[in-house]
Formats: C-alpha cells, sequence, structure tokens
C-alpha cells in the first residue's frame, strides 16, 4: 500500500542519529502509516540498498520511492549518491530530494543537475520537517522545489 504522494518507501541518508529522528518522525505524521521509512548513515549502504532495488532481490524492488539525502556524508557524498543513482537507469522510479545544510546555492543547483527533484536546507525547528516532507510527499509534486530551514 502506497503512502501519501504514490511513495511506498523512503531511504533516509543522514549520518546523524538525531536528524535521522526527526526525518523518520516528520515521515511518519505526514506520510502515515503506508510508507516504509528505511535508514541508512552513509552513502556506501545507500548505494548498496539502492543496489538491490536495482537487481529485483531486496525488499524494496517493487515498489516506488524516495530517497532523502545530506550531502556531507561520509564516504561517498550525498552528490556521488545522486550522481550512481541517476546512472542506473533501471532506477528511473526512485526519485531523490536533498536535506541538508548547505546554504550554498552552488550546492542546489548541482544537485538538480544531477537529478535531484528537491533541495532543502534543514529546519531549525520540527514544523519545518514537516513543510519540507509535505511538499515532497505531496502528490503529483515530484517536480524540482527548493527551501530553507527557516522552520516556518
Amino acid at each position: 500500500m502506497a503512502g501519501t504522494g504514490g511513495y511506498d518507501w523512503v531511504l533516509v541518508v543522514e549520518d546523524d542519529p538525531d536528524h535521522r529522528l526527526l526525518i523518520r518522525e516528520a515521515i511518519v505524521r505526514v506520510a502515515g502509516e503506508g510508507v516504509v521509512v528505511h535508514e541508512v548513515e552513509n552513502g556506501v549502504a545507500a548505494i548498496y540498498l539502492l543496489g538491490t532495488v536495482d537487481d529485483g532481490d531486496g525488499e524494496l524492488s517493487s515498489a516506488l520511492g524516495l530517497v532523502v539525502l545530506d550531502l556531507g556524508l561520509p564516504g561517498p557524498s550525498g552528490f556521488d549518491v545522486l550522481e550512481w543513482l541517476r546512472d542506473q537507469p533501471s532506477l528511473d522510479r526512485v526519485g531523490a530530494a536533498v536535506l541538508t545544510a548547505s546554504e550554498n546555492p552552488l550546492d542546489a543547483e548541482h544537485a538538480f543537475n544531477l537529478g535531484a527533484r528537491g533541495y532543502f536546507q534543514k529546519p531549525t525547528e520540527f514544523v519545518g520537517y514537516l513543510e519540507v516532507f509535505r511538499r515532497l510527499m505531496a502528490p503529483k509534486t515530484h517536480t524540482a522545489s527548493t527551501s530553507t530551514g527557516s522552520g516556518g
């Protein structure tokens, strides 16, 4: 059963456990119980898990998914994961969005050039996380959008 916005799963790629907790809670509040949230803390684990989607053997293989990436990951960066994902034509049903502390507008441009469907600065308050995921998980909102982390 798909959650809000048609996503069956969300992969959160974030090295900070506190941010992962905030992100998970925001996703569950916005999308409800219909979306399965997976969490990894680095780019290697993200690529490995996404590779199981590509080969059809993993738990994510038959469902529409969203990858939420931090840019400043240990090992392969969020940019590296975006580039890898872009180069996997069989994963075209998997969208990606960046959720980062970076305030550099060139990072947003680079992320969009690599195929990101959204770019958001990490909010300073939980209500900001809710707004990010309302925008990301909204039906038919699988297009480029940016937001600052003002927390609204």
